[in-house]
Protein backbone atom coordinates (compact mmCIF):
# COMPACT_ATOMS: atom_id res chain seq x y z
CA UNK A 1 0.00 0.00 0.00
CA UNK A 2 1.50 3.38 -0.89
CA UNK A 3 1.75 6.93 1.07
CA UNK A 4 2.55 9.71 0.90
CA UNK A 5 5.39 11.40 3.34
CA UNK A 6 7.45 8.47 5.18
CA UNK A 7 9.43 9.38 7.93
CA UNK A 8 12.68 8.59 8.82
CA UNK A 9 14.39 9.02 12.50
CA UNK A 10 17.87 7.55 13.05
CA UNK A 11 18.61 7.20 16.71
CA UNK A 12 21.58 6.73 18.92
CA UNK A 13 21.59 6.74 22.34
CA UNK A 14 19.28 9.71 22.42
CA UNK A 15 17.54 11.31 24.92
CA UNK A 16 13.62 9.45 25.66
CA UNK A 17 12.06 12.06 26.88
CA UNK A 18 13.37 14.60 23.90
CA UNK A 19 12.88 11.64 21.43
CA UNK A 20 8.86 11.22 22.90
CA UNK A 21 8.31 14.61 22.72
CA UNK A 22 9.37 14.78 18.74
CA UNK A 23 7.23 12.03 17.72
CA UNK A 24 4.24 13.15 19.51
CA UNK A 25 4.81 16.20 17.83
CA UNK A 26 5.11 14.07 14.42
CA UNK A 27 2.24 12.29 14.97
CA UNK A 28 -0.72 12.89 12.14
CA UNK A 29 1.79 14.52 10.28
CA UNK A 30 2.76 11.52 8.02
CA UNK A 31 1.57 8.24 7.16
CA UNK A 32 4.17 6.11 8.22
CA UNK A 33 7.92 6.23 9.28
CA UNK A 34 10.24 4.30 10.63
CA UNK A 35 13.16 4.52 13.45
CA UNK A 36 16.34 3.26 12.67
CA UNK A 37 18.50 2.96 15.93
CA UNK A 38 22.32 2.98 15.12
CA UNK A 39 23.09 0.19 18.35
CA UNK A 40 22.01 2.44 21.16
CA UNK A 41 22.04 1.17 24.96
CA UNK A 42 18.61 1.83 25.20
CA UNK A 43 17.22 0.61 22.12
CA UNK A 44 14.47 -1.19 24.13
CA UNK A 45 13.44 2.11 25.37
CA UNK A 46 13.59 3.49 21.50
CA UNK A 47 11.71 0.03 20.33
CA UNK A 48 9.22 0.89 22.87
CA UNK A 49 8.28 4.34 21.79
CA UNK A 50 8.06 3.42 18.15
CA UNK A 51 5.80 0.85 18.91
CA UNK A 52 3.46 3.18 21.04
CA UNK A 53 4.05 5.75 18.38
CA UNK A 54 2.54 3.38 15.10
CA UNK A 55 6.33 3.41 13.48
CA UNK A 56 8.45 0.46 12.06
CA UNK A 57 11.68 -0.52 14.44
CA UNK A 58 14.66 -1.81 13.09
CA UNK A 59 17.49 -2.22 15.17
CA UNK A 60 21.05 -2.20 14.14
CA UNK A 61 23.74 -3.80 16.50
CA UNK A 62 26.24 -1.53 15.63
CA UNK A 63 26.48 2.19 14.36
CA UNK A 64 26.63 1.81 10.86
CA UNK A 65 26.19 5.69 10.30
CA UNK A 66 23.99 8.41 9.63
CA UNK A 67 24.36 7.96 6.28
CA UNK A 68 23.77 3.95 5.93
CA UNK A 69 21.32 4.53 8.88
CA UNK A 70 19.28 7.02 6.64
CA UNK A 71 19.38 5.02 3.56
CA UNK A 72 18.36 2.33 5.03
CA UNK A 73 15.01 4.15 6.20
CA UNK A 74 14.88 5.87 2.98
CA UNK A 75 15.04 2.40 1.51
CA UNK A 76 12.15 1.23 3.71
CA UNK A 77 10.11 4.05 2.57
CA UNK A 78 10.66 3.40 -1.27
CA UNK A 79 9.37 -0.02 -0.56
CA UNK A 80 6.54 1.37 0.86
CA UNK A 81 5.61 3.38 -2.38
CA UNK A 82 6.05 6.77 -0.47
CA UNK A 83 6.15 10.08 -2.77
CA UNK A 84 8.11 12.13 -0.43
CA UNK A 85 11.01 11.17 2.17
CA UNK A 86 10.72 13.41 6.17
CA UNK A 87 14.32 13.13 7.51
CA UNK A 88 14.32 13.63 11.25
CA UNK A 89 16.83 13.74 14.07
CA UNK A 90 16.28 12.23 17.35
CA UNK A 91 16.69 15.46 18.77
CA UNK A 92 13.99 17.67 16.41
CA UNK A 93 10.63 18.87 17.01
CA UNK A 94 8.66 19.73 14.69
CA UNK A 95 5.29 22.64 14.54
CA UNK A 96 1.89 21.50 13.84
CA UNK A 97 1.26 21.46 9.61
CA UNK A 98 5.00 21.42 8.87
CA UNK A 99 5.00 17.93 6.38
CA UNK A 100 1.95 19.19 4.71
CA UNK A 101 3.06 22.43 4.23
CA UNK A 102 6.77 21.53 3.05
CA UNK A 103 4.44 18.42 0.28
CA UNK A 104 2.62 22.09 -0.81
CA UNK A 105 5.51 23.84 -1.16
CA UNK A 106 7.35 21.59 -3.06
CA UNK A 107 4.28 20.77 -5.34
CA UNK A 108 3.99 24.50 -5.97
CA UNK A 109 7.58 24.97 -7.34
CA UNK A 110 7.44 21.48 -9.49
CA UNK A 111 4.63 23.39 -10.67
CA UNK A 112 6.93 26.04 -12.11
CA UNK A 113 8.75 23.97 -13.21
CA UNK A 114 11.51 23.91 -10.55
CA UNK A 115 13.60 20.80 -10.44
CA UNK A 116 12.91 20.28 -6.83
CA UNK A 117 16.01 18.85 -4.41
CA UNK A 118 14.77 19.47 -1.16
CA UNK A 119 12.34 21.82 0.71
CA UNK A 120 12.74 22.35 4.82
CA UNK A 121 11.95 24.95 7.49
CA UNK A 122 14.54 27.25 8.81
CA UNK A 123 15.39 25.87 12.45
CA UNK A 124 15.86 27.31 15.77
CA UNK A 125 18.90 26.23 17.81
CA UNK A 126 17.72 25.02 20.96
CA UNK A 127 21.17 25.69 22.97
CA UNK A 128 21.11 29.94 21.65
CA UNK A 129 17.70 30.24 20.82
CA UNK A 130 19.17 31.60 17.16
CA UNK A 131 17.57 30.84 13.88
CA UNK A 132 19.66 28.94 11.68
CA UNK A 133 21.65 30.23 8.17
CA UNK A 134 20.96 30.38 4.82
CA UNK A 135 23.90 29.15 2.66
CA UNK A 136 24.46 29.91 -1.29
CA UNK A 137 27.79 30.38 -3.62
CA UNK A 138 28.28 32.96 -5.51
CA UNK A 139 31.48 32.59 -8.08
CA UNK A 140 34.34 32.32 -5.30
CA UNK A 141 32.37 33.78 -2.77
CA UNK A 142 30.44 31.80 -0.07
CA UNK A 143 27.49 34.08 1.19
CA UNK A 144 25.63 33.08 4.75
CA UNK A 145 22.57 34.80 5.46
CA UNK A 146 20.61 34.84 9.17
CA UNK A 147 17.51 33.39 8.40
CA UNK A 148 14.29 35.43 9.05
CA UNK A 149 11.87 34.76 11.37
CA UNK A 150 8.94 37.67 9.98
CA UNK A 151 7.02 38.02 6.95
CA UNK A 152 6.44 34.26 4.85
CA UNK A 153 10.18 33.95 3.22
CA UNK A 154 11.15 31.21 0.83
CA UNK A 155 14.69 31.19 0.12
CA UNK A 156 16.27 29.28 -1.85
CA UNK A 157 20.20 27.47 -0.31
CA UNK A 158 22.91 25.16 -1.45
CA UNK A 159 22.37 22.49 0.93
CA UNK A 160 19.09 22.27 3.72
CA UNK A 161 20.28 20.43 6.96
CA UNK A 162 19.11 16.66 6.61
CA UNK A 163 16.39 16.90 9.74
CA UNK A 164 13.25 18.28 9.09
CA UNK A 165 14.00 18.18 5.29
CA UNK A 166 11.39 16.64 2.99
CA UNK A 167 13.16 14.99 -0.09
CA UNK A 168 10.87 13.62 -3.50
CA UNK A 169 11.47 10.13 -3.66
CA UNK A 170 12.21 10.61 -7.76
CA UNK A 171 14.86 13.21 -6.94
CA UNK A 172 16.57 10.36 -4.69
CA UNK A 173 16.15 7.90 -7.21
CA UNK A 174 18.22 10.93 -9.79
CA UNK A 175 20.51 11.92 -7.44
CA UNK A 176 21.19 9.16 -5.19
CA UNK A 177 21.08 8.20 -1.75
CA UNK A 178 23.53 9.50 1.25
CA UNK A 179 26.88 8.91 0.85
CA UNK A 180 28.14 6.06 3.41
CA UNK A 181 31.79 6.79 3.09
CA UNK A 182 31.17 10.51 4.99
CA UNK A 183 29.50 8.44 8.01
CA UNK A 184 28.30 11.25 9.85
CA UNK A 185 29.86 14.59 9.37
CA UNK A 186 28.82 16.96 5.95
CA UNK A 187 26.54 14.08 4.73
CA UNK A 188 23.38 16.59 4.50
CA UNK A 189 25.69 19.19 2.93
CA UNK A 190 27.28 16.78 0.33
CA UNK A 191 24.61 15.42 -0.97
CA UNK A 192 22.63 18.82 -1.01
CA UNK A 193 25.77 20.18 -3.29
CA UNK A 194 25.36 16.61 -5.36
CA UNK A 195 21.77 17.11 -5.80
CA UNK A 196 22.53 20.87 -6.96
CA UNK A 197 25.19 19.54 -9.25
CA UNK A 198 22.44 17.64 -11.06
CA UNK A 199 20.22 20.40 -11.36
CA UNK A 200 17.84 20.15 -8.56
CA UNK A 201 17.32 23.27 -6.22
CA UNK A 202 16.83 23.80 -2.35
CA UNK A 203 14.38 25.67 -0.76
CA UNK A 204 13.78 26.93 2.94
CA UNK A 205 10.67 28.27 4.30
CA UNK A 206 9.99 30.45 7.67
CA UNK A 207 6.25 29.18 7.96
CA UNK A 208 7.15 26.55 10.51
CA UNK A 209 9.96 27.18 12.10
CA UNK A 210 11.54 23.90 13.87
CA UNK A 211 13.64 23.60 17.32
CA UNK A 212 16.66 21.48 16.66
CA UNK A 213 20.02 20.98 18.49
CA UNK A 214 23.37 20.97 17.18
CA UNK A 215 26.00 19.10 18.95
CA UNK A 216 26.35 19.42 22.70
CA UNK A 217 26.38 23.43 23.16
CA UNK A 218 28.70 26.38 21.53
CA UNK A 219 31.24 28.40 22.54
CA UNK A 220 33.33 31.19 21.54
CA UNK A 221 36.36 30.37 19.36
CA UNK A 222 38.76 32.91 18.23
CA UNK A 223 36.55 35.37 15.89
CA UNK A 224 33.20 33.10 15.88
CA UNK A 225 30.79 31.50 17.84
CA UNK A 226 31.35 27.85 17.10
CA UNK A 227 29.20 24.26 17.74
CA UNK A 228 30.79 21.98 20.16
CA UNK A 229 30.59 18.48 18.99
CA UNK A 230 32.29 14.91 20.72
CA UNK A 231 36.10 14.84 20.22
CA UNK A 232 35.43 11.84 17.77
CA UNK A 233 33.59 13.99 15.51
CA UNK A 234 36.06 16.51 14.98
CA UNK A 235 37.48 13.42 13.39
CA UNK A 236 35.13 13.12 10.98
CA UNK A 237 34.86 17.37 10.53
CA UNK A 238 38.57 16.86 8.94
CA UNK A 239 38.45 14.19 7.17
CA UNK A 240 34.77 14.61 5.77
CA UNK A 241 35.94 18.53 5.21
CA UNK A 242 39.21 17.26 2.73
CA UNK A 243 37.04 14.16 1.15
CA UNK A 244 33.94 16.69 0.28
CA UNK A 245 36.34 19.41 -1.32
CA UNK A 246 37.98 16.88 -3.82
CA UNK A 247 34.79 16.31 -5.07
CA UNK A 248 34.31 16.96 -9.08
CA UNK A 249 30.96 18.76 -8.38
CA UNK A 250 32.01 20.34 -5.20
CA UNK A 251 31.65 24.41 -6.64
CA UNK A 252 34.87 26.58 -6.16
CA UNK A 253 33.53 28.57 -3.20
CA UNK A 254 32.62 25.64 -1.26
CA UNK A 255 36.16 24.14 -1.68
CA UNK A 256 37.67 27.25 -0.94
CA UNK A 257 35.38 26.90 2.30
CA UNK A 258 36.11 23.12 3.33
CA UNK A 259 39.96 23.97 3.07
CA UNK A 260 39.65 26.92 4.83
CA UNK A 261 37.72 24.63 7.77
CA UNK A 262 40.44 22.48 8.23
CA UNK A 263 43.27 24.56 10.09
CA UNK A 264 40.74 27.06 11.38
CA UNK A 265 39.26 23.98 13.44
CA UNK A 266 42.67 22.26 13.94
CA UNK A 267 43.75 25.45 15.80
CA UNK A 268 40.78 26.40 17.27
CA UNK A 269 39.71 22.54 18.79
CA UNK A 270 43.25 22.14 19.93
CA UNK A 271 43.69 25.52 21.78
CA UNK A 272 39.95 26.49 23.44
CA UNK A 273 38.11 23.21 23.56
CA UNK A 274 38.26 20.42 25.80
CA UNK A 275 40.28 17.28 25.71
CA UNK A 276 42.38 18.64 23.65
CA UNK A 277 45.26 16.61 23.11
CA UNK A 278 42.22 13.66 22.64
CA UNK A 279 40.86 16.42 19.98
CA UNK A 280 44.28 17.14 18.46
CA UNK A 281 45.69 13.48 18.00
CA UNK A 282 41.70 12.95 16.62
CA UNK A 283 42.15 15.73 14.23
CA UNK A 284 45.70 15.12 12.75
CA UNK A 285 44.54 11.42 11.94
CA UNK A 286 41.30 13.01 10.16
CA UNK A 287 43.70 15.09 8.16
CA UNK A 288 45.74 11.98 7.43
CA UNK A 289 42.46 9.99 6.40
CA UNK A 290 41.82 12.25 3.91
CA UNK A 291 44.43 13.35 2.27
CA UNK A 292 44.63 9.90 1.58
CA UNK A 293 40.84 9.53 0.79
CA UNK A 294 39.95 6.69 3.31
CA UNK A 295 36.28 7.14 3.94
CA UNK A 296 33.83 5.47 6.30
CA UNK A 297 34.18 4.50 10.15
CA UNK A 298 36.85 5.30 11.96
CA UNK A 299 39.58 2.49 12.94
CA UNK A 300 41.40 4.03 15.62
CA UNK A 301 40.58 2.86 19.33
CA UNK A 302 38.81 5.40 20.29
CA UNK A 303 34.92 4.88 20.84
CA UNK A 304 32.96 6.09 18.29
CA UNK A 305 30.60 8.43 20.87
Amino acid sequence: MSCEIWAVIVTYNPDIPLLDSGLTALAGQVDGGIIIDNGSGNADAVQALAAQHGLSFVALHENIGLAAAQNAGIRHGMDAEARYILLLDQDTILADGTARNLVTLCQSLEERGIRVGAVGNFFRDSHDDCLGSVWRSHGLRLRQTRACAGKSVVAEADFIIASGSLIPVSTLCHAGLMDVGLFIDLVDVEWGLRAKSQGFRHFLHNRNIMTHTIGSGRQKMLWKNITIHSPMRDYYVIRNSILVARRRYIAVAWRIYFIRRVPFFLLGFSLFADQRRLRCSLMLRGLFDGLLGRGGKYSGGVSNA
